[in-house]
C-alpha cells in the first residue's frame, strides 16, 4: 500500500474530503492550501467562499491566508471559541485522533504542527490522515441555523 493511499485510508474517526475545485487533479491533495480546506469544512462554505473570506483578511493585513494571524483574526471575528492546549508537565498533547474521541459532536477547526484539518462531529475530514499529530490549538465553531 503506497503512503498516500494509506493516508487516505478511511477510519472511524478519519474520512478523506477534497472541498477544492481542483481535488480530482494528481496531487491536489498536497497544494499547500490545507488552511482554506479546514476552514471551508468547519464552517460548512464551498473552498472559493473560504477562500475569499481569509483572503480578504489576508488584503487587509497585508499577509497571506495561510498565516496564523489572518486565519485566528478571521475565526475569532466569526465566533468561534479558542481553545489552547498545554499539555502537562512530563505528558504529551492530545492528538487529532484523541480529539475526535472526545469531541463527537460539533465543528472544530484545528491547528497541528505544520498544518491545519476540520473535525467535524468527531470525525476528522481532510486530504490525508493527521491522527498522530499532536492539537496545537483549537476553534469550536458555532454554525448559524
Amino acid at each position: 500500500m503506497s503512503r498516500v493511499t494509506e493516508y487516505r485510508k478511511t477510519t472511524p474517526f478519519y474520512i478523506y474530503y477534497n472541498p477544492n475545485p481542483l481535488g480530482n487533479e494528481k496531487k491536489a491533495w498536497d497544494r499547500g492550501d490545507c488552511v482554506i480546506r479546514a476552514f471551508a469544512v468547519a464552517l460548512d462554505i464551498t473552498w472559493i467562499e473560504a477562500f475569499d473570506i481569509l483572503s480578504a483578511e489576508a488584503r487587509r493585513t497585508y499577509n497571506i491566508a495561510e498565516d496564523d494571524k489572518v486565519w485566528d483574526a478571521v475565526l475569532k471575528s466569526m465566533g468561534a471559541i479558542y481553545h489552547g492546549i498545554k499539555p502537562e508537565a512530563g505528558k504529551k498533547r492530545i492528538t487529532v485522533e484523541e480529539f475526535c474521541k472526545t469531541h463527537p459532536k460539533g465543528n472544530y477547526f484545528v491547528s497541528v504542527s505544520g498544518h491545519c484539518t476540520a473535525v467535524v462531529n468527531g470525525v476528522c475530514v481532510d486530504t490525508w490522515n493527521p491522527a498522530k499529530k499532536a492539537v496545537c490549538r483549537y476553534y469550536e465553531i458555532k454554525l448559524k441555523k
